[in-house]
């Protein structure tokens, strides 16, 4: 007897169960679930891979060019029989090869400690979107009246809901390490439209 399809049935009802769970306190009487999404362990692995990339890509050259500034900066304020011309290059060449020198060392803190997400799930009710970080706690939400354009950027690629109101001052709302983000997208749009252009008032002419 091939157990492999019930093992999957028992799976899909577990990870159903989790989900709906994990909503469940941040949810009003009358709202229901359309999409929900947590984020991807790949995607999350491999954003950070690419942060610790950028960080040593940085780092090393940095490095490089610390060691020769001060190279450059002791000697022109190594003393010297004759006035040294470059002496007065000495405090630039000091200042230059600190700034990097503490470019440098930010990167070895972005290498041991890339950034993390802030959000773990997110979802779109018939009410507005809401994201949850990974112990549960609501930390963002965008009323349904408040949904506007959805922007797509990136490699992966991540979404930005864009406010409405285009004058508003409220944050947008991002949607960020997600599987099909794409299919997310489409799924927000349908159920979240956006209202139609006014048509322009027609003029008439008198007779």
């Amino acid at each position: 007897i091939d157990s492999h399809p019930h093992s999957h049935s028992q799976r899909s009802m577990v990870k159903r169960l989790y989900m709906t769970s994990v909503w469940t306190p941040h949810l009003h009487s009358d709202e229901r679930i359309i999409w929900s999404a947590g984020i991807s362990a790949k995607v999350v692995l491999a954003d950070l891979a690419r942060q610790r990339l950028i960080a040593i890509l940085i780092f090393l050259p940095s490095t490089i060019v610390v060691a020769m500034l001060m190279v450059a900066f002791m000697g022109a304020s190594a003393p010297t029989p004759m006035i040294n011309p470059n002496a007065i290059l000495a405090p630039m060449y000091f200042a230059f090869a600190a700034a990097i020198a503490i470019l440098a060392i930010s990167q070895l803190f972005k290498f041991a400690r890339p950034r993390q997400p802030e959000a773990a799930h997110y979802a779109a009710t018939t009410a507005r979107l809401i994201a949850l970080d990974a112990s549960g706690a609501l930390i963002a939400e965008m009323p349904a009246p408040e949904i506007g354009e959805i922007m797509v950027g990136g490699s992966r690629p991540d979404l930005v809901v864009l406010r409405r109101d285009e004058d508003s001052q409220a944050a947008a709302f991002p949607i960020r390490f997600i599987e099909r983000p794409l299919e997310a997208k489409a799924i927000i749009e349908e159920t979240f439209p956006s209202p139609p252009a006014p048509e322009a008032a027609l003029v008439s002419t008198p007779p």
